[in-house]
């Protein structure tokens, strides 16, 4: 998913970004011995709303209007109805390993002095994605755990004595409550894999991995706001077979739509995290591998006068190079390009209250990547037929979720079809 309607006033130029460039090599990785055999999977799960009501508001009160509608749209798109059918899909799949963005926490503090429990006037607005997705698991004993998170975009503490934004729901000028908002990427692993976090040596940590240093920002409601990205990793051991699994969210394309030179934004952030990961590789023998929602499709033009001058994170991946086109790793393989039968498998994107039709998906954003090529590659995008609706009516999520069972050895067992 990505947040409509962010623009930014201000881009925090990265130093390591346009470094990288200039101090790293390509860097191959060696094959480990034995059957290695993993299923991966990647899946955005969706705040629920539109923010872009929020950074157009024109004023204080049209933004405290667009602050009640925003919460109200959440509150609807029924975050704990959706969770109940994104686990299911979680366990259905049998990922040994699965990356998860937006994974958001919205909490509400009530202050009103003359509505009763105004908290509840938003439905389930107020809730944690993470632990309402680990709850989710365990009620269909579904047998995860949270390996990895990366702390994102925050609204905590912004200068009230209350934490969060206020949000005024009558007229006697006191604010009736606070809502605080917190976004993570998280990877879950099945119990019974060794999943270690990954201690990346990067400038902006942020929990078990790196916020990167290229951001964009906006003002809500006069409050100046980072919208912070990031990366997370973790090192496995399954069935004795050891991989680095990194799971990211980048920004979106055109943060700014009237400005070209805000793709950079997600092309610096794209080359920062390529560059991480080739200069602080991956053990011997692991098999190094990317998942997450890249905001960047195949199908995106190259640098040109009317688009810009920087490389698509697609484009960077798949070819080793930095958003200058200077080398920087060994090219990446885009596992759905493997695929036995080749689909789009489009990923992005649903209406914003979730409730069309027919899926709307128009790109392909949702990524995995392997730095080695696997010997035979099963993929899967799920949850976007109609049938995959909530009993609501209500997808999933905006994004659709993508599978992939990856062999790196010449084993021929039978495997279940493509998608």
């Amino acid at each position: 998913m990505y947040i409509k309607g962010i623009t930014p006033i201000i881009m925090t130029v990265s130093l390591l970004a346009t470094t990288l460039c200039l101090t790293l090599v390509p860097l191959g990785q060696a094959l480990a011995d034995g059957n290695t055999k993993i299923k991966v999977m990647t899946q955005n799960q969706y705040l629920g709303a539109d923010l872009e009501p929020l950074v157009t508001a024109p004023d204080p009160a049209a933004f405290n209007e667009a602050l009640v509608f925003v919460l109200k749209t959440i509150g609807e798109s029924n975050y704990p109805e959706r969770v109940q059918k994104l686990a299911q899909t979680i366990a259905k799949s049998g990922a040994d390993l699965v990356g998860l963005q937006e994974m958001w926490a919205f909490n509400c503090t009530p202050t009103s002095l003359t509505i009763t429990d105004p908290c509840s006037l938003f439905g389930p607005a107020f809730n944690d994605h993470l632990e309402a997705t680990m709850d989710a698991l365990h009620n269909i004993n579904a047998d995860y755990y949270a390996a990895a998170t990366v702390q994102n975009l925050t609204i905590e503490d912004v200068g009230f004595q209350v934490p969060g934004i206020p949000v005024f729901l009558d007229n006697d000028g006191a604010p009736d409550v606070f809502i605080t908002v917190l976004d993570r990427d998280v990877i879950l692993a099945r119990s019974k894999i060794v999943a270690t976090p990954v201690s990346f040596d990067c400038p902006r940590r942020s929990l078990d991995g790196c916020n990167f240093e290229t951001v964009a920002m906006t003002s809500i409601g006069g409050i100046p706001l980072n919208i912070e990205r990031g990366f997370v990793a973790v090192d496995a051991v399954i069935k004795g077979n050891a991989y680095r699994f990194v799971n990211t969210h980048l920004e979106v394309r055109f943060p700014d739509p009237a400005n070209l030179f805000s793709r950079y934004i997600q092309s610096a952030q794209a080359s920062e995290l390529i560059g991480t990961l080739a200069f602080q590789p991956a053990p011997p023998n692991s098999r190094l591998l990317v998942v997450g929602d890249i905001n960047s499709d195949p199908n995106d033009p190259y640098p040109s006068a009317t688009t810009g001058p920087f490389l698509t994170p697609y484009q960077q991946f798949v070819s080793g190079r930095t958003l200058l086109e200077a080398l920087i790793s060994d090219a990446y393989n885009d596992i759905w390009t493997l695929k036995r039968k080749q689909k789009p498998g489009l990923t992005c994107c649903e209406d914003a209250d979730l409730r069309n039709a027919v899926s709307n998906h128009d790109r392909r954003i949702d990524m995995i990547f392997s730095l080695l090529v696997p010997k035979k590659v099963k993929a899967r995008v799920l949850n976007t037929k109609p049938k995959d609706k909530t009993a609501s009516g209500l997808w999933p999520s905006d994004h659709a979720t993508v599978v992939a069972k990856l062999k790196f050895d010449d084993d021929d067992e039978d495997e279940d079809e493509d998608d």
